[in-house]
């Protein structure tokens, strides 16, 4: 996924449970796969997508990041594809035993029901309270299913990442008190929450080092770009 971003420049836009699958390899390694690239943009050298894709929201409920469930959504950035990873990680904490190979039923888990909510308001209040109360994450981990407890200090890591980043993002917009406060103004990047929500720190909250190997398994020429 980011090798397709940063060399590929391409950004997928529709992260979902669907369109992540993986191999075993005769020696029982696993790969890892992305696919389902049917709503991907090019992005520009500026690292902003194109323009016609801009204002064309995407993704799968559950799955998508906040900032988009609004009435006019902003541009889809790279944090909104790392956001919905995580939310698949908890998604699959959730309702997978991957033991038996079996999944239940998304209505069987209410503490997500929200997420899958066709109402936008509720799904952005929902998963703004996970994000923004302790309460919420500790309800997600009471609820992670035997077999995936493994998953859980990945969930805390990547929680306390936005967590931190909503914070700081809270504190920097925050007006002055006149009079009293000698706040400095800060200029804040959107784009990545303050530098606090990258590839970089998220991979660092999975305890994972990036390779830098990495070439994309995906060229341009090679996906179907939509820009309508």
């Amino acid at each position: 996924h980011h090798a397709s971003y940063t060399k590929g420049r391409v950004l997928h836009r529709d992260l979902s449970e669907n369109n992540l699958m993986f191999k075993t390899a005769s020696n029982g390694s696993k790969k890892g796969i992305l696919n389902d690239w049917d709503l991907a943009s090019e992005v520009e050298d500026d690292n902003e997508i194109k323009l016609s894709n801009a204002n064309h929201r995407t993704g799968t409920l559950p799955f998508m990041a906040r900032d988009l469930l609004v009435t006019d959504p902003p541009p889809h950035l790279y944090r909104h594809d790392l956001e919905s990873f995580f939310y698949i990680l908890i998604w699959a904490a959730l309702h997978y035993d991957f033991a038996a190979g079996t999944k239940i039923s998304s209505d069987q888990v209410s503490i997500t029901r929200a997420w899958n909510a066709d109402v936008f308001r509720s799904n952005l209040t929902a998963k703004n309270e996970f994000l923004k109360e302790r309460k919420r994450l500790d309800e997600v981990i009471a609820a992670v299913r035997k077999g995936c407890e493994p998953l859980i200090p990945w969930i805390i890591s990547i929680w306390r990442l936005f967590f931190i980043a909503e914070l700081k993002m809270t504190l920097t917009n925050m007006e002055p008190i006149d009079g009293y406060d000698n706040k400095v103004a800060v200029e804040w990047d959107n784009s990545t929450l303050g530098g606090h929500v990258t590839f970089e720190t998220f991979m660092k909250a999975l305890g994972r080092k990036p390779r830098d190997d990495l070439e994309p398994l995906i060229r341009t020429s090679e996906i179907s770009i939509h820009t309508h």
